[in-house]
């Protein structure tokens, strides 16, 4: 779910609208005489400014307001000692609504068996299903996943309170908690049919980051009175089909419960209905915290028609990875770029903290741009010694795992090594709609314009091998999308007989440089004392 995921795989949380205590209505009922009725104004989930989550996209934001709404229905549940009743429902009017729909005042009977003129605890529960069980002492609700649906499909938000009540009772007020958390997936069909699936997220390793049906006749349900989560006897529902149209975007939502767990790295997966499942050549990267309640969290993916993907908020496809290297290395004061691709004497040297807090974000010329991590460097210069251009040795069927844009990709790629024009070329991202042909020159080696050009082209949709790579007549021609960029081998602080040489550069990874030579180009370890150069990659803006 950054984008920085989860989820993330790949995901922003959105604000929850709350309202004011005070907000009521001027005509409020009054409590019945007997104290067998109570009057209740039930509020919305207000918990946090900083999260904000339910069924009704703000225009112009990725927002989403709650509100009631005409038809929901609130259950309600009384708890007296030993005693536990079920209450009646009730099922909201627009007289009952506030304006805004933020909140919502009517009135409730208390049940035979509950004394009224004796302390007890009111549970209320909105939007799943349950299984009342009063011989247990328990209000067990559904936290099976709701499958992923058109937004515009779901109509309710699980959502529970409670209060203590004291009498002699006044004017109660409960304020509603979100249950779950909401992961939304914004969906782009660019191929030339529509696209019918189940999609669903999933994780390698099997780790469950929310609670989950397993199948069989059980599901978990949460207790509203002793907070546990515990396997019920149900009868699921099964996950439901959604059409993308081709050429549409759709946004689709599901909710879930979240489990005290770090969220992992996330796949998608897309099951169509004559039984194929496509699965996402990217990931969105693991995050260190689990999903919040009351959060909603967005993923972005494209399908087009071959290949399914996580991509950024934009839903544009990634670009050529090279493309998001910055053209020129940091200047010696860290405030901008030097003037010359290539010139060795020039560029600024940095220890590695001083890199980290200078530039792990930072707006140059209106561009924002950031420190690679070492995946991002990987996705440049494998952490294999493959990019060996001092000698003859061939790499085929290669596998990488990088990051490109946020998401991670896992791929094959083949090198081949030729010394005797210090060059490497390679087909990289085979298997992904990143494929593409890499060519690695190192020129000038004891000059003060000794560099390692790195030229990359797409080959997404033809059939290249690396050989064809390696005639120079590829190279020659269509060279209209390559995207090219400049190492100086600017050496480092400690040695300056390296310059002239050799180039490092940091990552944001503590010990980890891409760095060349004039036999090898690796992303590599690194002494986080020494004074390396930056070059930073674009962030989207």
């Amino acid at each position: 779910m950054k984008n920085k995921y989860f989820i993330l795989i790949a995901a922003a949380l959105l604000l929850i609208v709350g309202c004011s205590k005070n907000e009521v209505v001027d005509e409020q009922p009054t409590q019945e005489a007997e104290g067998r009725k109570l009057v209740i104004t039930a509020y919305v989930p207000s918990e946090s400014t900083e999260t904000r989550i339910s069924l009704e996209p703000e225009i112009g934001t990725k927002n989403f307001i709650v509100k009631w709404k005409v038809g929901d229905v609130i259950h309600f549940f009384f708890e007296q000692g030993a005693t536990l009743k079920e209450g009646t429902n009730v099922t909201l009017t627009q007289q009952d609504i506030s304006l805004n729909g933020q909140y919502a005042s009517f009135t409730v009977n208390i049940p035979a068996g509950i004394d009224a003129n004796n302390n007890f605890t009111l549970y209320a529960l909105h939007g799943v299903p349950y299984i009342f069980d009063a011989t247990n002492h328990k209000i067990n609700v559904n936290v099976s996943p709701i499958g992923f649906s058109l937004l515009t499909a779901l109509n309710s938000v699980p959502v529970s309170g409670e209060v203590a009540i004291t009498p002699p009772v006044g004017q109660i007020s409960i304020n509603f908690n979100h249950l779950g958390a909401w992961q939304c997936l914004n969906f782009k069909n660019t191929s030339g049919s529509d696209f019918t699936i189940t999609p669903t997220l999933t994780n390698t390793g099997g780790t469950t980051w929310y609670y989950t049906y397993l199948g069989g006749t059980t599901a978990p349900h949460y207790d509203l009175i002793g907070k546990q989560v515990a396997d019920a006897t149900v009868t699921p529902s099964s996950a439901g089909t959604v059409n993308i149209p081709t050429g549409s975007t759709v946004q689709l939502a599901q909710w879930v419960m979240p489990e005290v767990v770090n969220t992992p790295e996330i796949k998608l997966n897309a099951q169509t209905s004559g039984g194929t499942t496509y699965v996402s050549e990217n990931s969105k990267p693991a995050r260190t915290s689990a999903l919040q309640k009351g959060k909603a969290y967005h993923l972005y993916a494209i399908w087009n028609g071959t290949s399914l993907f996580f991509t950024g908020n934009t839903l544009v496809p990634t670009a050529n990875p090279l493309s998001y290297v910055a053209q020129y290395n940091i200047n010696p004061a860290g405030d901008g770029f030097v003037g010359d691709l290539t010139a060795c004497n020039i560029s600024g040297y940095f220890n590695y903290n001083n890199a980290v807090a200078q530039f792990g974000s930072i707006t140059i010329g209106g561009q924002r741009y950031h420190l690679p991590s070492s995946g991002e460097w990987r996705s440049i210069a494998p952490s294999t010694m493959w990019v060996k251009y001092g000698s003859n040795t061939p790499y085929d069927n290669q596998s990488e795992t990088v990051t490109v844009a946020g998401n991670i990709y896992t791929m094959t790629s083949d090198f081949r090594n030729h010394p005797s024009d210090t060059t490497t070329y390679a087909l990289r991202y085979k298997g992904t709609h990143l494929v593409s042909a890499w060519k690695y020159e190192y020129t000038g080696k004891n000059t003060n314009n000794c560099h390692l050009k790195i030229t990359s082209r797409s080959v997404y949709g033809q059939t290249i091998t690396v050989d064809d790579i390696t005639n120079a007549t590829f190279w020659d021609n269509n060279t209209e999308n390559d995207v090219v960029r400049y190492f100086p081998a600017s050496g480092n602080s400690k040695d300056s007989n390296d310059r002239g040489i050799g180039g490092a550069f940091w990552s944001s990874t503590s010990g980890n440089i891409m760095g060349f030579r004039d036999t090898y180009a690796q992303s590599k370890t690194g002494l986080n004392n020494y004074g390396f150069s930056v070059r930073l990659f674009t962030s989207g803006n």
